[in-house]
């Protein structure tokens, strides 16, 4: 894939509206990542494609600080590893700071484009 700049200079994510179009971004065929992850969980299929979403919409940058991609979630948990304190004095739910996106406008974008793909690594479905 022809990593495309915006007006602005920047990397232009829009044009990643696909998982096939994540794949090409990092030069794999889908072909070639269903025989690289035939017999893994469900779940670490989601895994594998959401690592592939976030390195292609960042450009092919890793990151260190920045977004979590928003997005409903019909299992209710807004992160795949959650906790409750059960002491009066609060609750929380914490994850690790990996799989991050660069920018908030992308995050939302990753959050609209790639629904089904967060589902499979959180919820471990295939819907």
């Amino acid at each position: 894939m022809n990593k495309k700049k915006s007006e602005t200079g920047k990397f232009d994510y829009t044009q990643i509206d696909s998982f096939e179009k994540v794949l090409e971004f990092k030069g794999e065929t889908m072909e070639q990542f269903q025989e690289r992850t035939k017999g893994m969980d469900v779940d670490t299929i989601g895994y594998e494609k959401v690592k592939a979403i976030v390195f292609a919409l960042n450009g092919g940058k890793n990151v260190k600080q920045g977004y979590y991609p928003w997005f409903y979630n019909p299992s209710r948990s807004s992160v795949s590893f959650s906790d409750c304190d059960c002491i009066y004095v609060g609750g929380g739910a914490n994850v690790g700071a990996r799989l991050l996106l660069e920018e908030r406008q992308v995050a939302i974008y990753a959050g609209k484009t790639f629904p089904k793909e967060y589902s499979q690594f959180i919820n471990a479905t295939e819907e």
